[in-house]
């Protein structure tokens, strides 16, 4: 290490080289994005040389930047042995991590969070959900669930879970309008439906020949939109059954043998995926859909 180098300029350069990103450092180390974005140019400046390149997807090494990396590769290995060491006398997942995934997946992890905080007090969780969230793959996403096959580079498939549908109705609406006998044979009822563009996302069964018959009344891509205007009374409404417990008061009418079920997958950042803060996630989660999300 040349002498009269700053440690914290370096550090900010070792983050910034792991997330690939102003963003990903600045959650890394704790700082402002723009506090990154000063030490990486003091640092460049007091070794008179550009450090990174800046691309679409990010900041790479150049290779200078390559170079130190390469020097500070022992110095780093020493500092997080140590950080190891010490995290088994404090909280060693203190820290953000950031997932995407469904609106009712979204919904059942805040509604388990408390036992998550119980556990990790100091970990901050944020969820983003809904399109095009959802199905958001950038660097800064540390987790990501999603019901939707795609582009998953740089992400590692670490949990796949069943989650089971069925359709749904208030008890004002059978009572006007009685329950359906068959999938297929909702002749006179009323239907809130899934908007066109999500409804290659239903369960096969219910692709293939739910609702036949019935009238739509209402159409969304929005779970909780849905939900909503089943509680209501609109129609009968095809529900994830996660969703659909966290709100009593429906009634069930078609069960997930008959509807069918959707795959929920959870894939994990490839370059994070074994920082601890992000394994207990990833644990939390495992738990509570294997748990839950089939029952």
């Amino acid at each position: 290490m040349r002498p009269g180098m700053d440690w914290n300029n370096l550090r900010i350069f070792l983050a910034v080289a792991a997330a690939g990103s102003l963003a990903g450092a600045a959650r890394r180390t704790g700082v402002s994005q723009a506090t990154v974005w000063r030490r990486v140019k003091a640092l460049e400046r007091s070794l008179d040389t550009a450090l990174f390149e800046r691309r679409p997807e990010g900041y790479a090494l150049g290779p200078a930047g390559s170079a130190l990396f390469k020097s500070l590769e022992g110095v780093h290995r020493t500092i997080e042995s140590a950080g190891r060491d010490l995290a088994k006398e404090i909280d060693p997942t203190e820290g953000e991590v950031r997932i995407t995934a469904p609106e009712f997946a979204g919904q059942m992890v805040g509604a388990a969070f408390p036992a998550l905080a119980k556990r990790h007090p100091r970990l901050l969780l944020e969820v983003l959900t809904g399109s095009p969230a959802a199905s958001l793959m950038a660097r800064e996403v540390d987790i990501a669930l999603k019901v939707e096959r795609g582009d998953a580079s740089g992400f590692v498939l670490e949990g796949v879970f069943p989650v089971r549908f069925g359709v749904y109705a208030s008890p004002d609406y059978l009572k006007r309008f009685g329950a359906p006998r068959a999938i297929d044979e909702l002749k006179g009822h009323r239907l809130v439906d899934f908007d066109r563009s999500w409804a290659h996302v239903a369960p096969r069964p219910w692709q293939k020949s739910g609702g036949r018959g019935a009238t739509v009344t209402f159409r969304t891509n929005s779970p909780h939109a849905r939900l909503a205007a089943v509680r209501a009374g609109a129609g009968l409404g095809m529900l994830p059954e996660p969703l659909a417990r966290l709100n009593p008061g429906l009634r069930l009418v078609l069960p997930d043998q008959v509807v069918g079920s959707l795959e929920l997958m959870m894939y994990v950042s490839a370059a994070r995926r074994r920082e601890l803060r992000v394994v207990a996630v990833r644990d939390f989660l495992n738990e509570l859909f294997s748990a839950r999300g089939g029952a």
